[in-house]
């Protein structure tokens, strides 16, 4: 199958690509940059001939990439709940892509067509996620694209178009080649979480890409939610003592608390243009959410989440080898390689 990708050089997008091309599919990617394209495209196997350089905003880029293809995968868009410097135009990209990517693949009449959102646009305070919850209207720019995006590909879904919408929670996992928001969250963890209501869920980025793959081949349409792990801050808090062998400090405040702090924190962004990890919308988000309920296409299409642990366990290594943690931050982590080879060479001597 000849597939097309945007946000190929993204997180999402790039695990698809190469788990697409492990399966033995072609893959025709857009990109904006060249250069960057070449570098992390390049040693997945796609050469000159796969890539587009252009941009999703543009109806002939979009076609460009589109032209002879079986099936679509739209996963870029510009993602962001703290980053003041991303204003209304940045996201106002994301809704122009997804009518020209989504929208164009449909009149060229291309089935499989899978959009790639994300459970915020499905978030609703208090309650747990399903495809039955209602569209999140937002309260930024970036939430606001999003709403925007899903009401566009819902009307073509209603009206009969063979489009996939699959909803992830957080993505997270190795080889980023962006270094994505919420990747960079997890180094974040490593020093300090929170202790307050609410929690926190991800998927695996390889699993996610897995999922992405069954649901081209088996020409999978209508909403799907990857929701994987879900914890309380507690719990995930212990999840990554365990993992990692940090011990972490714990912000402990009620959640109107951190979301009151969000909101200041968003006032100095705004006058200052600096970036916080605090906002108005990612407290919302960890202070009142609950689960994201798995589809049951999850199952039927094979797809299966990787212990939690594994997850982090290759995450903080991939920050390791990348020098992004000293050592210090995963002392059970680097203590288990040693104590492997240690195994061996008195076994070998044996």
């Amino acid at each position: 199958m000849r597939v097309a990708i945007t946000g190929a050089t993204g997180f999402i997008g790039w695990h698809t690509v190469r788990e697409l091309r492990a399966a033995g599919h072609q893959v025709r990617a857009l990109a904006r940059d060249a250069a960057k394209a070449h570098h992390s495209l390049g040693p997945l196997g796609l050469g000159e001939h796969d890539l587009v350089i252009g941009d999703m905003g543009s109806a002939a880029d979009v076609e460009r990439l589109l032209e002879g293809c079986e099936a679509v995968v739209h996963a870029a868009a510009a993602v962001s709940v703290t980053d003041p410097r991303l204003g209304g135009a940045a996201f106002e990209a994301n809704l122009r892509g997804v009518e020209n990517v989504v929208g164009g693949a449909n009149e060229l009449g291309i089935d499989p067509i899978l959009y790639v959102s994300s459970s915020i646009v499905l978030f609703e305070p208090g309650s747990s996620t399903t495809t039955d919850s209602p569209v999140n209207p937002g309260r930024t720019h970036y939430g606001r694209s999003k709403a925007g995006s899903e009401h566009f590909v819902r009307k073509l879904q209603d009206a009969g178009a063979p489009i996939g919408i699959v909803y992830p929670t957080g993505v997270v996992g190795p080889d980023d080649p962006g270094w994505s928001e919420s990747v960079k969250a997890y180094r974040g963890f490593l020093r300090t979480t929170i202790q307050t209501s609410g929690g926190n869920q991800f998927v695996d980025v390889r699993d996610l890409a897995f999922l992405i793959r069954r649901m081209l081949e088996e020409g999978t349409h209508g909403r799907v939610i990857a929701g994987g792990h879900y914890f309380g801050w507690d719990d995930f808090s212990e999840l990554i003592e365990t993992v990692s062998g940090a011990t972490l400090s714990r912000l402990r405040a009620p959640g109107w608390l951190l979301r009151g702090a969000g909101r200041i924190f968003d006032a100095i962004a705004r006058v200052s243009g600096r970036q916080f990890p605090i906002s108005r919308e990612g407290m919302e988000i960890a202070t009142r959410m609950l689960s994201a309920i798995d589809s049951p296409e999850i199952s039927k299409l094979g797809a299966a989440w990787r212990p939690p642990g594994e997850t982090l366990a290759d995450l903080f290594r991939w920050y390791h080898a990348m020098e992004r943690i000293p050592a210090r931050a995963i002392p059970k982590l680097i203590a288990e390689p040693e104590a492997e080879r240690t195994a061996a060479r008195d076994g070998s001597g044996g």
